[in-house]
């Protein structure tokens, strides 16, 4: 690597990069391009070539975190692994002065952010299965390299349009992705077991419990969620991110027919997203299925009756090589299959949210004293006194409380002052445990 020019960066000590920067001897960066937490993507020239390049460096601060660092470059090495021309062109990666960088082609096109939200227009049939079949042309290449990208989502996929004007579609930011196969600190998995990584709304239900062995089931579930939401403008589950994470483990998206009747979405194209989004990986189909599905549908075709009966669906011959009828799925492990809303008083960080709403828990917060909304089928009091819960137990909804493992006056006071349930811990509550005491508190009102 070149020891680069007096004005690059970090020769003042900060790291600094900006308009005219020459990084690392081969670089001379233009205008900023976005900008985000891990760091910025800039206009720069390759300068032996005149070659025009994107180069994404990431900010000093984090650049000194080793998992940062290795992040970085597994989004290199993992981008290039994949053979496809809908994967960014890598071409350089490095440290100059403190920053790291990486040198990438620099596509021209808008994000597909920018044609599909909720104050835009649905995108038509045809387009949207277009669009969606070439990204799952991308996910096949990526799942023959053993690369699953992990945070699939509007904004990371370009429509770049080449030099004779033809449109293709490019996954970028690759910064969450891993080698499926391999288990080395190169290229192998950062991600702990019970870390959530990923972006709430197109997360598989794997993703929203943390585990830390992922398959490329994990893109075509985030793809189907992507083609809902091509299809009718909004994503298949909507809210604040613990709600929508809950859905994710427990609900199964409502048909597009059935929420959207207004689209006219086909039964063949509403079934193929139920099964992309079935909450087993092994029931989801390889990308290639969804790719040569998406490839032989002809909407223009004749309608043909789909196997669910009374919807007409449009099948060309392709698409009858893959089986979309109504998926069966294996009930949870819980009775949470469609989620259940607790209020709750007292202190509660978002990574708690997140924690209960993977153990199928949407909650309310509440401020001291106020009452529990509609809806609401069980009412956590962390930290209450005895007479508190007593008072609130009064009103009918279910009471959990809480009480310190060993404290047995606590305990029989809660219980006798009406708690349908306690929560007993060394000092931190376990979501898991909270979840179980809800439940057991829910099920009991039910059955009075």
């Amino acid at each position: 690597m070149s020891e680069g020019a007096a004005n690059g960066p970090g020769a003042d000590g900060t790291g600094t990069i900006g308009p005219g920067t020459i990084v690392a001897g081969r670089y001379e960066i233009g205008e900023m391009l976005g900008e985000g937490g891990m760091g910025s993507v800039w206009e720069a020239t390759q300068i032996a070539l005149r070659r025009p390049v994107a180069l994404k460096v990431i900010h000093p601060e984090k650049a000194a975190r080793s998992v940062s660092r290795e992040r970085f470059l597994r989004e290199a090495r993992v981008a290039s692994s994949i053979k496809h021309g809908g994967v960014v062109d890598i071409y350089d990666y490095g440290e100059h002065a403190g920053v790291l960088y990486l040198a990438m082609e620099r596509l021209s096109g808008p994000d597909l952010r920018s044609i599909v939200d909720v104050d835009l227009p649905p995108v038509p049939l045809a387009r949207a299965v277009g669009m969606a079949a070439e990204i799952a042309d991308v996910l096949a290449a990526a799942e023959a390299a053993a690369a699953v990208h992990r945070d699939l989502k509007p904004e990371n996929v370009i429509f770049d349009v080449d030099s004779a004007g033809r449109e293709r579609v490019v996954l970028v930011d690759f910064g969450l992705a891993f080698l499926a196969e391999e288990t080395d600190r190169e290229t192998g998995r950062l991600t702990r077991e019970g870390v959530i990584t990923g972006t709430p709304e197109y997360m598989a239900p794997e993703q929203c419990r943390g585990e830390a062995v992922m398959t490329p089931a994990v893109d075509v579930y985030a793809l189907g969620g992507m083609l809902y939401e091509l299809l009718t403008a909004h994503t298949p589950f909507e809210g604040d991110a613990a709600m929508v994470i809950s859905r994710h483990l427990f609900v199964k998206p409502k048909p597009i027919r059935d929420a959207y009747p207004e689209r006219e979405v086909p039964g063949a194209i509403d079934d193929l997203i139920g099964r992309m989004m079935a909450k087993e990986p092994g029931e989801r189909p390889a990308a290639r299925q969804v790719r040569d599905f998406l490839r032989g549908f002809e909407p223009a075709a004749p309608a043909r009756m789909s196997g669910r009966g009374e919807d007409a669906t449009r099948l060309g011959r392709a698409a009858r090589m893959i089986s979309v009828g109504a998926t069966t799925e294996r009930p949870p492990p819980t009775e949470a299959a469609e989620g259940v809303v607790v209020a709750w008083e007292g202190p509660l960080d978002d990574d708690g949210r997140l924690a209960l709403a993977a153990n199928g828990l949407e909650v309310v917060m509440l401020e001291a004293g106020q009452d529990a909304p509609e809806g609401v089928a069980a009412l956590m009091l962390l930290g209450a006194s005895v007479g508190e819960v007593e008072a609130r137990a009064a009103a009918g909804l279910p009471v959990i409380a809480d009480a310190p493992k060993g404290d047995v006056a606590r305990l029989s006071g809660l219980l006798r002052a009406g708690a349908a349930e306690v929560v007993v811990h060394g000092g931190e509550l376990a979501p898991e445990d909270v979840a179980r005491k809800v439940w057991r508190a829910v099920r009991k009102a039910r059955r009075r």
